[in-house]
């Protein structure tokens, strides 16, 4: 049965699609006669190892090609005989199918013994050599490292991880890439045109992005748009065959975001619903175009390198939608477009968290701030207006407990710049979490910061009030500040500062609930055993008075 792969695969060098750093190195090693004794390809599937290790047993066994040549004549009996399968001295073996150690005995190492019946040079090429199993491999391992003068080795290979380091030493290894969009666009051009079909060049690119490099997927999938039987295919045809494919639809929504126009936005998303579209693989589809105008935009280089692959037209029209995108969109709607991928799996209309993304991407809509989030966990929210149409979440709680200046002070900040601000009666409700987490970092802290009245975040700095010097003093240590604020960002969900003041006339206001300290529960016993011991002190409204005094000012505890 004829199948393009089969019909059009590549019979020398020139033939064979990029690759180039690794047809220049055996092109030169062809001409001056310098051979290693054992290659290893390996790479992604359908880029052309095992067709590049024929071309070069072809080549190297070519009666025809001259000193300082390096391309097969492909007419030669040699390079006629290899071409179709039929040279006993061009061995290919499938390493799926024979994994064992007496394969490899009976297949390599006893044929590798007997010299090349008709061809210069015998060629095994093992396929998927990472199937081997460790037996196998030690078996092959000094035939590789010590093989007769005739004999040359070609591993390929998926998988390099699982071969192990002792074959990898010893052979010249290649590694190859996914190939080009462009690269695979030429090639099935001239498929087509040697098959006398005219195809749209959309769909040729399309296929070639659909291939994701692997050369072999896309000759497939231009065999089945063939099968249509028409001379001339046409994009609307080839999606009869060809998955439909979003990118220019996903280029068309960023371009919407970008001009703020939701309605059509909404519009592009639910004909793309209507017409059978995986929402959540579009979504995909956007992010990655989006991290390509990124890349784009840092470096046209780390683009080529890093990015997708997506054809002369679609680039196009790439650098038309980015050229009206600022930085500050992109990361927006990179951020906002990754939390509805997450999003869709419980949707139950599935469109529904684009839709909204779109409307607060294009209305300036601002979701609540990590800080919000972390105090404000299940509480209901209601929006604030600022400058520009900006909407700040606020949680209605904070909105009924807060200072009455909260929503002023919101709107008095610049466009665009919103500061944490919490009144001290939602601090304290976390203020007890605090003071325990932080006496695991250093235990006398915990005592001192109960013996100061935090006040307000503003600008994401925490106002907090001490009585004596001392204490502030300390606080104030670089180390013990460090700590400090690496605990508030911990407990506040968001990186904050604090500033330190000093009031003497202060009165302690104690939390709500005093700080849950689980390893107290452990000593409880010998704590009110040792409280009974000391009726004394507990007794004694003076003594018992001062001593509490001292215990909450400078943290301690009474011992015998």
């Amino acid at each position: 049965m004829s199948t393009l792969y089969r019909d059009y695969r590549p019979q020398n060098f020139s033939e064979v699609l990029g690759q180039n750093h690794i047809k220049i190195t055996l092109q030169n090693e062809i001409s001056v006669g310098r051979l290693a004794q054992a290659y290893l390809f390996c790479g992604p599937r359908a880029v052309g190892k095992t067709t590049l290790a024929r071309v070069l047993a072809k080549a190297i066994n070519c009666e025809n090609k001259k000193d300082r040549e390096f391309e097969p004549c492909n007419k030669c009996a040699s390079c006629v005989s290899i071409t179709a399968g039929k040279n006993l001295d061009i061995i290919e073996i499938d390493a799926a199918s024979n994994t064992g150690v007496d394969n490899v005995r009976e297949n390599i190492i006893a044929f590798s013994r007997l010299a090349p019946a008709s061809a210069k040079f015998k060629v095994f090429i093992i396929d998927e050599v990472h199937m081997l199993s460790i037996s196998a491999f030690n078996a092959l391992l000094k035939i590789i490292e010590e093989p007769p003068a005739y004999v040359i080795f070609i591993l390929c290979t998926t998988e390099i991880q699982k071969v192990p380091g002792t074959i990898i030493s010893r052979c010249e290894r290649f590694d190859f890439k996914r190939i080009s969009v462009n690269e695979i666009v030429k090639k099935l051009t001239y498929i087509a045109s040697q098959e006398k079909i005219v195809v749209a060049k959309e769909v040729l690119e399309a296929v070639a992005r659909k291939s994701g490099g692997h050369l072999r997927d896309a000759e497939s999938l231009l065999g089945q748009i063939f099968s249509l039987g028409d001379k001339e295919i046409t994009l609307e045809q080839a999606e009869l065959v060809l998955p439909h494919y979003n990118s220019l639809e996903a280029l068309d929504l960023i371009d919407y975001l970008g001009r703020k126009d939701a309605a059509k936005a909404v519009a592009l998303v639910n004909n793309l619903v209507d017409s059978g579209v995986n929402i959540k693989v579009f979504t995909t589809e956007t992010i990655d175009l989006l991290r390509q105008i990124i890349l784009n935009k840092l470096s046209p280089e780390l683009a080529n390198n890093l990015g997708l692959d997506l054809g002369e037209n679609l680039e196009k029209r790439l650098g038309q939608v980015a050229a009206n995108l600022d930085w500050d969109q992109l990361i927006n709607f990179s951020r906002r477009l990754l939390e509805v991928a997450s999003d869709n799996k419980t949707a139950l209309i599935p469109q529904l968290p684009l839709e909204l993304a779109i409307i607060e991407l294009c209305f300036g809509i601002i979701k609540p701030s990590s800080f919000a989030n972390g105090l404000s966990s299940g509480r209901e929210s209601s929006s604030v207006r600022v400058k520009d149409n900006i909407h700040l979440t606020q949680t209605s709680s904070v909105a009924k407990t807060s200072n009455p200046d909260v929503s002023v002070a919101l709107e008095n900040q610049p466009s665009g710049q919103i500061i944490n601000y919490l009144a001290a009666v939602d601090i304290m409700t976390r203020w007890p979490e605090f003071l325990v987490k932080i006496k695991k970092y250093n235990h006398s802290l915990s005592f001192v910061l109960q013996n100061c009245q935090p006040q307000e975040i503003r600008g994401g700095c925490l106002a907090l009030v001490f009585k004596y010097k001392f204490h502030q003093d300390r606080i104030n240590d670089l180390t013990i500040k460090n700590i400090v604020e690496n605990t508030l960002a911990e407990v506040f969900s968001s990186p904050l500062t604090f500033s330190s003041t000093i009031d003497e006339t202060l009165e302690i206001r104690q939390p709500e609930k005093e700080p849950e300290m689980p390893e107290l529960d452990s000593v409880s016993n010998s704590t009110v055993t040792s409280q009974q011991s000391r009726p004394a002190v507990a007794n004694n409204p003076i003594s018992g008075g001062l001593m509490s005094d001292l215990l909450k000012t400078f943290g301690g505890e009474v011992v015998d």
